[in-house]
This record gives structure tokens, C-alpha cells and sequence, in this order.
């Protein structure tokens, strides 16, 4: 039926939106979190990156689920930020994807300001 067509349809615009507003809090976080490491702590593999800095210093009252992004999956997303030139990633043989260098001197690097810690970041 023509209802269920538009249903349908407004659940697909539903879902882009979410994942657009996902994809938007996940770059925030990953500049969030680009403040809080030190180049001392790099290469860093994507997981732990995204596990230890980003999930836990999200903007309080928010949930960060790449897999509700557009990207699905991390290497998807780590790929995006190295085209936007906020992070060079590599892969070691046999290793695991890491971020190797933050790109600092970017205008969204220094432009970007950070928030209020959520309350299990503050925990440390």
C-alpha cells in the first residue's frame, strides 16, 4: 500500500539522519579525543583509540556506536578522518590498524572545541 511505501520510506530518511547525526558525533569525538592523546602514545591501534578516548570522553548524555554510522565499521571511519586529514593511519604486518600521527595543524583540529566530560571519562 501507498502508506506502508511512505512508512517505509520515512523509517530509510529516519535511519540516514541517525547515522548522519552518528557520523557527526563520531568526528566530534575523534577530535575530542585527538586533544587528549599525546603524539607520545601514538601509533595506537584504531580500537583502543576509539574503546579508551572516544567512548569515553562522548558528550555526556550521548551513546557512540560507529556500527549506527554510515561508516559501520571503524577502519571505514579511521579511513575517512586520514582523507580529511586528521589522523595517518597503517597497518603493521599482521597487526592491527593504528592511528599513527594526528593531524594538529588542521583548521578542524584547532578549531574544534571539546565539551563537559561525561561522568565515566571523568572517572578516569
Amino acid at each position: 500500500s501507498a502508506g506502508a511505501a511512505a512508512a517505509a520510506e520515512g523509517g530509510a530518511a529516519a535511519r540516514a539522519e541517525a547515522a548522519a547525526e552518528m557520523d557527526r558525533l563520531l568526528r566530534d569525538c575523534f577530535l575530542h579525543a585527538a586533544h587528549a592523546v599525546k603524539d607520545a602514545s601514538l601509533p595506537m591501534t584504531v580500537n583502543a583509540f576509539y574503546s579508551q578516548h572516544m567512548r569515553p570522553g562522548r558528550p555526556a548524555g550521548t551513546s557512540l556506536d560507529v556500527k549506527a554510522s554510515s561508516y559501520k565499521k571503524l577502519s571505514a571511519f579511521a579511513s575517512a578522518m586520514e582523507r580529511e586529514g586528521l589522523c595517518t593511519t597503517a597497518t603493521p604486518k599482521l597487526g592491527e590498524l593504528s592511528v599513527r600521527t594526528l593531524g594538529r595543524s588542521t583548521d578542524a583540529y584547532c578549531h574544534f572545541c571539546g565539551w563537559e566530560l561525561t561522568a565515566e571519562a571523568a572517572a578516569g
